[in-house]
């Protein structure tokens, strides 16, 4: 069976009364996690993302709050922070909210003292976010850009503070 393309969805969907609709959402909401998630934001959100993105801030916090001692744990409880953080921008579906959400998680790690570890998998969380952010600036307007280019730039100082082996070369 083949995929059918979103166009013929969108069609076929102009051929459907309001009742059926919802009754559609609320099945596809039903069998996926994923596409409840999205349809709450949809719902709820849409028309205050800054509150939306207000959330993800706080539970990204409260996820650096919450990290266990052992090094291998704190990686994998980053990367399934990383694979949250991704889902939320997909929602959202805007350059400026996906530098802001990175540049907080960098900012949060940056802050912590995980920062000063040697495990390499660890560090590379980190400045994969780094090169995000610096290829994610040139795509925003120019007021936005030096807005975030500023906050990146304090990020970079803080990390060549606490990291002597950083150089800026490895988020380029």
């Amino acid at each position: 069976m083949n995929n059918p393309k979103l166009a013929d969805l969108k069609k076929e969907l102009n051929h459907h009364e309001p009742n059926e609709w919802k009754e559609l959402c609320l099945r596809l909401a039903k069998y996926k996690t994923e596409n409840k998630e999205l349809l709450h934001y949809l719902l709820f959100y849409q028309d205050r993302k800054e509150d939306y993105i207000q959330e993800v801030k706080d539970l990204i916090a409260s996820e650096f709050d919450d990290l266990h001692p052992s090094i291998y744990y704190v990686t994998k409880q980053l990367r399934k922070l990383i694979r949250i953080l991704n889902k939320h921008i997909k929602y959202v579906s805007e350059k400026d909210k996906e530098t802001e959400l990175a540049l907080y998680f960098s900012e949060l790690f940056v802050g912590h003292p995980i920062v000063k570890t040697s495990h390499k998998a660890l560090i590379g969380l980190l400045y994969r976010q780094l090169k995000r952010i610096n290829k994610l600036i040139p795509k925003l307007e120019e007021d936005l850009q030096f807005d975030y280019q500023q906050q990146l730039d304090i990020l970079i100082t803080a990390l060549k503070k606490n990291r002597r082996d950083f150089h800026i070369r490895e988020i380029e």
